[in-house]
C-alpha cells in the first residue's frame, strides 16, 4: 500500500491532467477569436501605412479602426461568457477530484472507514465562486482591459515610428494578456476548489483529522515560498494560502501517526548542492541566506488577495533584509 505522500503525488498528476485540459481548451477557444480578427488587424494596418504621421485622432477616425474596435468587443465577450462557464465547470470537477482524494488519503492512513461530503453541497461553500462575487467580475473586465491594451499598443506604435508588421506584432501580444489572465484565474479557481475541498473533508471527520500538512511540490522549479512552507503543520480553520498558479497540497494530520512528510522543506533545500541552491534562490538571495541574514521560514509571506483572500508569495531580498 502507499504512503500517504506517494498517494499524493500521484493524485497530484491527476489534478495536473484535468488542468492541462481547461487550459488547452481555452487557449484553443482564445486562438480563434484571434483569428476571426486577424483580418480586421491586417486591413487597419492597410490604412495606417497610406497615412503621413498621423495622430491619435486621425487613426481612431479611421473606419478600419473602429471595425477591429468593434468586433474585438464582440468576440472578447463571447470569450468571456464562455471562460465564465469553463471556470464553474472547473471548479466542480476540482471540488470532486479534491473530496475523492482527500477521501482516500484519510483511509489510507487510518485503514478505511471514511465518507466525505457531496461535491453539491461544497460548492455552496466557496465565497469565491459565487455568480456576484469578485472572481466573476474579475473576469467581465477582460473585454475592457483588453481593449485598452490593444489601443494603447496601436496608438504608441503609430507615435513612435513603428512598421505597420511591428504593431500588428504588438496587437497581437496585447490580445495575449487578456488569455494569461483567463488561464491565469481559471487555474487558480480549481487548485483552490481542489484545496478547500480537501480541508473540508478533513473537518467533516468529526477530530479524526485534527489539521493539515503543506505539501508542496519540490520538483522542477518550485517556489521557495512553497518550499519554506512545505511540511508546516496547520489547524483546520487555517486555509492552505499558496500563490496563483499554485500547485500545493494538504495532507492530512492524524493523532498517534504524525506528521506525513518526512523532510520539511528547508531540509530538503539545504541538503541540495550550492549550484542547485543558487538556481533556486538567485546569487544575492543565497548569499544572504548563507551568511545567515534571514530565517529559511521568512521566505514565505502572507498578502490580501480580494478574491482568494490571503495569498502567500516569496518574499523579496529587500524585505527579507528590512531594507
Amino acid at each position: 500500500m502507499p504512503t500517504i505522500t506517494q498517494l499524493a503525488q500521484s493524485q497530484r498528476k491527476q489534478i495536473s491532467d484535468a488542468d492541462a485540459a481547461n487550459l488547452e481548451a481555452l487557449a484553443r477557444a482564445y486562438s480563434l477569436m484571434y483569428s476571426d480578427l486577424e483580418g480586421d488587424v491586417d486591413s487597419l494596418m492597410l490604412a495606417i501605412e497610406k497615412l503621413d504621421k498621423p495622430s491619435q485622432a486621425e487613426i481612431k477616425a479611421l473606419p478600419q479602426y473602429k471595425r477591429l474596435m468593434r468586433n474585438a468587443e464582440r468576440e472578447l465577450d463571447d470569450f468571456t461568457k464562455y471562460l465564465e462557464t469553463t471556470v464553474g465547470t472547473a471548479a466542480i470537477a476540482a471540488i470532486g477530484l479534491g473530496l475523492a482524494h482527500s477521501e482516500a488519503l484519510v483511509n489510507t492512513a487510518t485503514g478505511g472507514g471514511f465518507t466525505g461530503l457531496d461535491t453539491g453541497a461544497m460548492r455552496q461553500l466557496l465565497n469565491f465562486l459565487r455568480k456576484d462575487g469578485p472572481l466573476y467580475a474579475r473576469l467581465k473586465l477582460i473585454t475592457d482591459s483588453t481593449i485598452d491594451k490593444v489601443v494603447k499598443s496601436i496608438l504608441d506604435g503609430v507615435a513612435s515610428g513603428f512598421n505597420p508588421r511591428v504593431i500588428a506584432s504588438n496587437i497581437q501580444d496585447a490580445f495575449g494578456g487578456g488569455l494569461t489572465d483567463a488561464l491565469r484565474n481559471t487555474r487558480t479557481v480549481q487548485i483552490k476548489s481542489y484545496q478547500e475541498s480537501a480541508r473540508a473533508n478533513y473537518i467533516a471527520t468529526d477530530g479524526l483529522v485534527t489539521g493539515w500538512v503543506w505539501f508542496a511540490n519540490l520538483s522542477g522549479e518550485p517556489c521557495l515560498s512553497c518550499v519554506a512552507m512545505h511540511g508546516t503543520e496547520h489547524t483546520l480553520d487555517e486555509v492552505l494560502d499558496d500563490h496563483y498558479n499554485g500547485e500545493c497540497a494538504a495532507l492530512p494530520l492524524i493523532p498517534d501517526l504524525g506528521n506525513p512528510v518526512e523532510q520539511t522543506g528547508q531540509a530538503w533545500f539545504d541538503s541540495l548542492d550550492e549550484t542547485r541552491q543558487r538556481d533556486l534562490m538567485g546569487d544575492s538571495k543565497y548569499e544572504a541566506y548563507s551568511a545567515g541574514k534571514f530565517e529559511f521560514s521568512a521566505l514565505s509571506n502572507q498578502q490580501n488577495n480580494d478574491i482568494f483572500g490571503t495569498m502567500r508569495t516569496e518574499t523579496s531580498l529587500k524585505d527579507l533584509l528590512g531594507e
